[in-house]
């Protein structure tokens, strides 16, 4: 696939958008252009717009701004079908308050997420962006440093689950379970549940890099 860019127009005439053309081989492109352009082309009729998609870009610190908010704001518009989804949720979470509850899945999921950024960005630039996500967390009033180090520490052992060929969401669930002290015995069906609750919060990092360019 060819990459095109505009240069000088795109700074003259606004809004860069991504684009997947056909020339006039049938050929499929990939292409930046400026609204401007793409309007007087589609008026001309020389183009066919196989895919489009708004570019914007954004520093490495505010796309880790946008992802922790974003789980944040997951939480209390997904935390009843959390519930529903854990079998038997009452019973097993029985010891554990609720906004205890809520926080340790917000944490696991930014832990499993972690994950994403090394097979969607180059590794020097998720190392820095992991280091900007405990950062940020760590800020935190009383509970930062132990909150960063619970992220990390999700990530670990996701990352361990990796190494030995496991589902790492497994152990992710399971870690939680850990955490929290759980008392009852956490068969497979209800296992599933927290697995699937956990998914629920995850997922930011592959949205920021469908949305967003990354600057330096």
């Amino acid at each position: 696939m060819t990459r095109f860019s505009v240069g000088i127009f795109d700074r003259l005439f606004g809004k860069k958008t991504t684009l997947e053309l056909t020339d006039s081989k049938g050929s499929v492109v990939e292409r930046i252009v400026t609204e401007k352009w793409l309007e007087t082309m589609k008026e001309q009729e020389k183009v066919s717009v196989v895919k489009e998609s708004s570019v914007s870009s954004i520093s490495s610190q505010e796309a880790v701004g946008i992802v922790i908010k974003a789980v944040t704001d997951d939480l209390p518009l997904k935390w009843a079908h959390v519930q529903s989804e854990i079998i038997g949720y009452n019973a097993i979470f029985k010891e554990v308050p609720e906004e205890w509850a809520q926080f340790e899945f917000l944490l696991a999921s930014l832990g499993l997420d972690l994950l994403a950024l090394y097979n969607l960005y180059p590794k020097e630039q998720a190392i820095k962006m992991h280091e900007q996500v405990l950062s940020l967390i760590g800020q935190m009033e009383e509970i930062g440093e132990n909150s960063a180090t619970a992220v990390h520490d999700y990530y670990l052992v996701a990352s361990d689950a990796i190494s030995k060929t496991e589902n790492p969401l497994d152990y992710v669930a399971s870690f939680l379970c850990h955490r929290l002290d759980m008392t009852e015995d956490i068969g497979p069906i209800a296992l599933t549940g927290i697995m699937e609750g956990i998914t629920q919060f995850a997922g930011k990092w592959r949205w920021i890099k469908q949305n967003f360019t990354i600057s330096a």
